[in-house]
Order: structure tokens, then sequence, then C-alpha cells
């Protein structure tokens, strides 16, 4: 297990709700989560057919020109995933690929929001920074969980994931936001 796998496993759980409104198949959602799911493993489960399919839908939804759009966020999060469950990239172009493409990710919900009046909204209230500096601060503690002194670091996995997961709610109440801020066809998701 790397911290690469183990950071980008957590960002990817952060992304899910956002996902969920950009309209991501539940299949491919159930990739990511596995991939997800397996960070805290000795190996991220790297099953070809698993990052072969993600690669197959980032080739369906074809080249991106427009950052406000769902299936950009679909096509950055299945990126995320190939590079936290493969291992082809030296490790420091792979993190600084993962951490570029996590902060591409929040800094379009930020644009969506500022664009749309998003950040005026209720749902607001009480968050004193962009999008993308709330993903900076959970993964700075991610970092400063994970690489504790004689830490047991799946278990330590697991509680962050479990306390990311408990804050569905309110992070699928700004995912609506961001939705309804990029004008999205939200109508047949399940939020």
């Amino acid at each position: 297990m790397d911290m690469w796998s183990l950071a980008g496993g957590l960002a990817l759980a952060r992304m899910r709700p956002v996902l969920e409104l950009a309209g991501a198949e539940t299949s491919r959602l159930a990739e990511i989560d596995d991939i997800v799911a397996g960070c805290s493993a000795p190996h991220v489960p790297s099953g070809t057919e698993k990052i072969d399919s993600l690669r197959n839908w980032r080739s369906e939804i074809g080249a991106l020109e427009d950052s406000s759009t769902p299936s950009y966020f679909q096509s950055t999060a299945a990126g995320v995933a190939i590079l936290v469950a493969s291992k082809e990239l030296p490790d420091a172009d792979r993190g600084w690929r993962i951490t570029s493409s996590i902060g591409n990710f929040w800094d379009s919900c930020d644009d969506l929001l500022q664009a749309g009046d998003g950040y005026s909204r209720a749902e607001f209230q009480g968050i004193k920074t962009t999008l993308r500096g709330v993903e900076d601060m959970w993964r700075e503690g991610d970092f400063h969980l994970l690489t504790g002194e004689g830490v047991d670091v799946a278990k330590a996995y697991a509680e962050r994931l479990s306390r990311i997961r408990y804050s569905y709610p309110k992070r699928r109440d700004i995912a609506r936001v961001v939705a309804e801020c990029g004008q999205w066809d939200i109508l047949g998701t399940s939020l």
C-alpha cells in the first residue's frame, strides 16, 4: 500500500456525491468503489479488466472541451481511479497527476459555484473556503494521519473512509448545488 493510492482512494470517496449527480453509471461507480475499498490492502486491486473498463469509459466520454459538463467530472474521476490502481508511472509523476487531477476536479466545482452564485446558498453556511480548499485540508489530514509513527495504516484508512462516508449527506447537499449551478440534468439521479 503506497501513499498515493491511499490518498487517491480517499479523494475518490470524497468525489462520489458529485459523481452520482454527474450521472455516472452505477457499474462505473462500483468499479471506483472497489478501488477505494481496496486501497488499504497490501496491493490495490488493479485487475486489468477494471482498469481497461475505466479506460474504455473515458474513451466513450471522448475529448473534453468544457469542464462544466458532467462528463468532465466522470472522466476526471475515472482517470484518478486508473492512476490509483495502476503502477505504470514512476511515483513522482503518478503522485503529481493524481494530485493535479483531484485539484482540477474541485476547482471545476468551484467555478460552477462561482458562476451560479452557489456560495450564497444555505448549504454553504459554515464553509469558509472553496471546495478545493476543503479538499486540500482533508488531504493534508489524510497524509498526517496515514504517515504517523507506528500507525496501523489499514485501520487509519478505514476510519478515515468511514468519516468521509459519514459526511455524505452534507456532501450530497453540496453536490446538488454544484449540479444546479452547472445546470445539469439531475432528474434521473438517485439524489
